[in-house]
């Protein structure tokens, strides 16, 4: 099934905001895709486990789910799928700024956005003229495997009557329908451990390839001790970074307050990501070791030099939508780049961790 939608973005969208340039920055992980997804705060004695699959069936049955923990978890509650709506906004909110773009482009067609989300494959384009845009359609339907034909001779008629209205962008939603499936209810599991823990070998029995998400919430970097999952990624021109940065204790809070009770003020934020074979996942995740980062440190490179101060510099005064906006600068976590971050920096300036 093909669903067509053409609308009017405008700036204040956050996936194609003029700020952020043509081809925005898009992270890796998305929690509206299924499989298994689990936020994971450990505050060195305590870890808090939030857990949610995805499940299908073309008939009504019961599933078993093995959950495995290092020790006896002494509290077990309800939890929100709302807690990963939280953590991917802040994935959003968190990411860097994309380098300005130079010269000028002449394609006529320009993808500047796509992502799978959930049932929902979406592409979004900017395009200027209609002959252009028809032939391109035509291709991205082949090569979407959809065989049959579609009236691009009323579809042109139509779009050529959006653009004569100054419309130049436009959503294209592939849906495919599917049997039921569904996020199970997330469960919060509290128990306590000295070292962050996942269990990654119970499902290799399951076979089958499969998709794994992980948001693990820390007092410091994770650096290693998480193969075979990696570091999911921001992409965009010239950008490739890790999904790591420090969350406040009033974000930390927003997720869930029961993690916001874990930690003093803060806590660094990492997302991990796995997709493939779910058999070669042969050990759990076991993380002993973190590396405490000074405040001040903004590209974590271990030293708070004049490299940070450019950077918190570069974006003063700006707030988030702001062209010059970075949040990796807001030290107080504000939603404005001041004085006072640029007063955080000066005082760390010289701290190596």
């Amino acid at each position: 099934m093909l669903l067509l939608s053409a609308l009017l973005l405008l700036p204040s969208v956050p996936v194609v905001s003029a700020d952020r340039g043509m081809i925005p920055v898009i992270p890796d992980v998305s929690i509206y895709e299924p499989g298994q997804k689990a936020i994971i705060a450990w505050n060195g004695k305590e870890e808090i486990l939030v857990l949610s699959t995805d499940v299908s069936s073309t008939d009504n049955t019961t599933v078993l789910e093995i959950l495995p923990l290092p020790s006896n978890p002494w509290m077990i509650e309800k939890a929100s799928l709302e807690s990963f709506y939280v953590v991917q906004e802040l994935i959003w909110y968190h990411m860097p700024p994309s380098p300005p773009r130079f010269g000028n482009e002449t394609d006529e067609v320009k993808v500047i956005f796509h992502e799978k989300i959930g049932m929902h494959d979406i592409t979004v384009v900017e395009a200027h003229n209609v002959s252009e845009f028809a032939e391109w359609m035509a291709e991205f339907l082949l090569e979407n495997g959809i065989g049959q034909q579609v009236s691009l001779e009323s579809f042109e008629l139509v779009i050529e009557d959006y653009m004569s209205r100054g419309f130049r962008f436009y959503v294209l939603d592939l849906i495919e329908l599917r049997t039921d499936q569904k996020s199970v209810e997330p469960i919060l599991y509290k128990f306590n451990t000295t070292f962050l823990y996942y269990p990654l070998l119970i499902t290799s029995p399951i076979g089958g390839d499969g998709k794994i998400q992980l948001f693990l919430l820390t007092e410091g970097i994770i650096e290693s001790g998480y193969y075979p999952l990696t570091k999911a990624q921001y992409r965009g021109r010239n950008i490739l970074e890790p999904i790591q940065f420090i969350v406040s204790n009033k974000e930390l809070s927003s997720i869930d307050p029961r993690i916001g009770e874990l930690f003093k003020d803060k806590a660094w934020m990492t997302a991990l990501i796995y997709e493939g074979p779910l058999s070669v996942l042969r050990e759990d995740i076991a993380i002993t070791e973190i590396t405490h980062v000074a405040t001040g440190d903004l590209n974590i490179d271990g030293k708070v030099n004049i490299i940070d101060v450019a950077i918190t510099a570069k974006a003063f005064g700006s707030y988030p939508g702001h062209t010059r906006w970075n949040p990796i600068a807001d030290l107080n976590k504000d939603g404005i780049i001041d004085i006072t971050d640029i007063s955080i920096v000066a005082k760390q300036f010289g701290k190596t961790s």
